[in-house]
């Protein structure tokens, strides 16, 4: 016999917000996840002219990258208020949200 997945979906189509928010995050997750996991084949380990922002990484090694560059990967807090706004919007818009089976 097929197994029912049951979970949430909105009543009509998905909203923009919904897909632009959850986009976003996503996007920016996988972007900081990629950066900082290839940081150490394209980084420089000593400083120069355009790359002067150091990053400390977790092998003990410090990292030089272009400043723009550097304050992104340190802005951690973008995924958590994506997160944090994707609740907040799910909240207000909860009457939109059904339970399927």
């Amino acid at each position: 016999m097929g197994e029912t997945r049951r979970g949430w979906r909105f009543k009509g189509k998905t909203p923009l917000w919904f897909t632009l928010t959850a986009g976003l995050l996503i996007a920016d997750s996988v972007a900081h996840f990629a950066l900082l996991a290839t940081l150490s084949s394209w980084a420089q380990s000593a400083p120069d002219a355009a790359h002067n922002y150091r990053l400390p990484f977790r092998d003990g090694h410090m990292y030089f990258v272009d400043p723009s560059l550097g304050r992104y990967l340190d802005t951690h807090w973008i995924g958590v208020v994506l997160f944090a706004l994707l609740i907040v919007l799910l909240i207000i818009h909860r009457e939109k949200i059904e339970r399927s089976e």
